[in-house]
């Protein structure tokens, strides 16, 4: 008698025990099936930022994080993210779920529903509504990875941009050489794809009493990606290429000059500028 009811109570304990394990089974089917807990996040970039929900659902209530993360950036340094985590709470609706988020005190409320595999969410008091994309982590990762190099492929197009509309702009460049050459470069166009055209004017002292002046003008054409820069000429039937490098922006580069063998700086000046130093060389190459 006894032995039967031990074993009455193990097969009672087993039998709870297993009706447990049917009802944890069943209630963690239908936390996965519910269409929130489907992916790891949902996602939404726009420019410098990144925005990310992550909820789980469970028979209706609603609890999760919010994310943003905005690019910083820093003089010589690569851009960074900073990212920033606020809780939430929720509840399923007749039209979707109602998402409430804590940012520091602050209560902000979300509309939010599924638009095909997307989540719209729309906050109370805008006009309308933004789709966020379902990702797993590795593809979220790969959000904040895209908005990096997108930030920094940016900049540097917009730095290449600037630094051809600079070139552009100026009207020339000019340099010595020892006091015998004085030389001007204009550059008559220059493409943002970095080809460069225009013309070199050397300007020299002969040195005789005759003839005391003599400017030559050779036609350039050339390559630059904003920090190196390449020209080419026809030097007396010889191709002549010289070789220098900006300095930081487009007001004055380094450049080989072939007559001397010296690496020279050309530093950007105006019109008035070259006319007021090219009537100087003259006048001193007579004296």
């Amino acid at each position: 008698m006894r032995r039967l009811k031990v074993w009455g109570l193990v097969a009672a304990v087993a039998g709870l025990l297993i009706g447990i394990a049917a009802w944890w089974e069943k209630t963690e089917a239908e936390v996965r099936a519910e269409p929130l807990n489907q992916h790891e996040a949902y996602v939404y970039t726009d420019n410098a930022r990144i925005y990310w929900f992550e909820l789980d659902s469970r028979k209706g209530e609603i609890e999760g994080y919010f994310h943003n993360g905005k690019l910083i950036e820093e003089d010589g340094e690569p851009p960074s993210l900073v990212r920033q985590r606020y809780r939430l709470t929720g509840k399923k609706t007749e039209n979707g779920y109602e998402l409430t988020v804590n940012k520091d005190g602050k209560m902000i409320t979300y509309d939010i529903a599924f638009s095909g595999p997307h989540l719209s969410v729309k906050r109370h008091g805008d006009p309308e509504a933004i789709l966020y994309n379902p990702v797993n982590q590795k593809e979220l990762d790969e959000y904040v990875i895209a908005l990096l190099d997108y930030n920094t492929e940016s900049k540097e197009n917009e730095q290449i941009r600037q630094f051809f509309s600079d070139l552009n702009s100026m009207y020339g460049y000019l340099s010595f050489s020892g006091e015998e050459h004085q030389l001007f470069i204009k550059i008559d166009e220059a493409l943002q794809q970095g080809e460069l055209s225009g013309s070199l004017l050397i300007m020299t002292d002969t040195g005789d009493a005759n003839t005391p002046y003599k400017g030559t003008t050779y036609n350039l054409n050339g390559i630059t990606d904003g920090k190196i820069v390449e020209f080419y000429t026809n030097v007396d039937g010889k191709d002549v290429k010289l070789e220098g490098e900006f300095q930081g922006d487009a007001t004055s580069f380094t450049l080989s000059f072939w007559t001397t063998g010296e690496i020279l700086s050309f530093t950007a000046i105006r019109e008035e500028e070259f006319k007021q130093y090219y009537e100087e060389f003259k006048k001193k190459s007579q004296d």
